[in-house]
C-alpha cells in the first residue's frame, strides 16, 4: 500500500502531489510521445465533495496544459462552464514506505480548471480518491492510501 499521512491544517487535508501533462499520440507513428516520468510537485487539497480533480491556473501555465474541451460543472452556488485538461497524478509515498520516487496513480485524468487559489494548486477529487482509501481520525490526522497493484 502506498500512502500519505498528514494532519488537518485549518480544517484542510493538504498533501503534495505530482502532476505531469498527458501527451497525445504522434500523428505519424500513432505512438504516444515520450513524456518521461517527470512529475512537477504541487500542494493539493483532498476534497471528497468534488467529483473531478481540478488544477489551478499556475499548474496549467507551468506545465503548458492543453485545453481538451469544456464541461458544465455545478456547485452549491451555481453552474459554470470549465475547461478540461488531460494530465497524470502521482504521489511520493511516506518515508516509511522505503520509496523516494513518485508513484503514478494510473491513467490520465480529465480534470478541470480551478482558477487561482492561495492555499493549493490541485484539488484531488473522487476520481482519484476513490482509487484508494481516505481515513480521517478525530484528532485531525489522516491517511490517503492506494494499493500497490491496482487497475486504475
Amino acid at each position: 500500500m502506498y500512502s500519505l499521512k498528514g494532519r488537518l491544517e485549518d480544517r484542510r487535508a493538504l498533501v503534495r502531489v505530482g502532476i505531469r501533462p498527458f501527451l497525445p499520440a504522434n500523428e505519424t507513428s500513432g505512438l504516444p510521445e515520450p513524456a518521461g516520468f517527470h512529475f512537477s510537485e504541487y500542494s493539493a487539497l483532498i476534497d471528497t465533495g468534488a467529483l473531478r480533480t481540478c488544477v489551478s491556473e499556475r499548474v496549467i501555465q507551468d506545465l503548458r496544459l492543453t485545453k481538451t474541451g469544456r464541461v458544465e460543472i455545478s456547485n452549491v452556488k451555481r453552474t459554470e462552464n470549465h475547461w478540461t485538461y488531460l494530465f497524470y497524478v502521482g504521489i511520493w509515498p511516506d518515508a516509511d514506505e522505503g520509496i523516494s520516487t513518485v508513484i503514478g496513480l494510473g491513467g490520465e485524468i480529465e480534470g478541470i480548471d480551478l482558477g487561482f487559489n492561495k492555499y493549493f494548486d490541485v484539488l484531488l477529487g473522487m476520481d482519484v480518491i476513490s482509487k484508494g482509501f481516505l481515513h480521517i481520525e478525530n484528532d485531525g490526522t489522516f491517511e490517503l492510501g492506494f494499493p500497490r497493484r491496482a487497475s486504475y
